[in-house]
């Protein structure tokens, strides 16, 4: 099965944040009007030629980036939460500020992605996000599709294919199994 993972498009978190929203609250977050028209931009890609099936994850910024891809196709739209963005704290209860979520990324990133019994973060393995991400692509892959397009998040995408800086609407495509 072929598929083209797709990062969210640019989120804009300013009115969440003005809200007092932090941790998941920030997912709530819409597209920036540049982020629409870069989606709307990447919709013309010829690679979404002969997608059989959308999935997103079901972060706003996902969501509204699979809207904008799929707004002139036929191409349906499947939510799906084991396409989320990296779990900074597995517990979601010990995290309380963005800078605590920061740190939490920067130990994730030192640590190459994988846990350590010192560390104060109880945050989501590179393992364990390969894993869930992977659970649904072979869900899909065994209902028989083809051709599927994912639009998830870079930390996911970064599990399938090593690459440090993902742009807003890149694709990576992968072949799977």
């Amino acid at each position: 099965m072929q598929i083209d993972l797709i990062r969210h498009s640019e989120p804009d978190y300013g009115q969440v944040r003005a809200a007092d929203y932090f941790g998941f609250g920030l997912d709530f977050s819409q597209l920036t009007p540049r982020g629409v028209a870069i989606a709307q931009a990447a919709a013309r890609d010829p690679r979404l030629q002969g997608v059989d099936l959308m999935l997103s994850s079901p972060y706003t910024r996902a969501l509204q980036t699979a809207l904008e891809l799929t707004r002139h196709t036929a191409i349906p739209v499947q939510v799906e939460l084991g396409l989320h963005e990296w779990r900074p704290d597995m517990t979601g209860t010990r995290l309380r500020t963005a800078a605590q979520a920061d740190e939490a990324h920067a130990a994730f990133l030192a640590h190459h992605g994988r846990a350590t019994p010192d560390s104060p973060w109880d945050y989501e393995t590179a393992a364990q996000v390969r894993a869930r991400a992977a659970a649904v692509f072979d869900r899909y892959s065994d209902q028989g599709f083809h051709h599927i397009a994912c639009v998830t998040h870079g930390v996911v995408m970064r599990q399938f294919h090593p690459q440090a800086k993902i742009g807003y609407c890149e694709f990576i495509t992968i072949d799977w199994r």
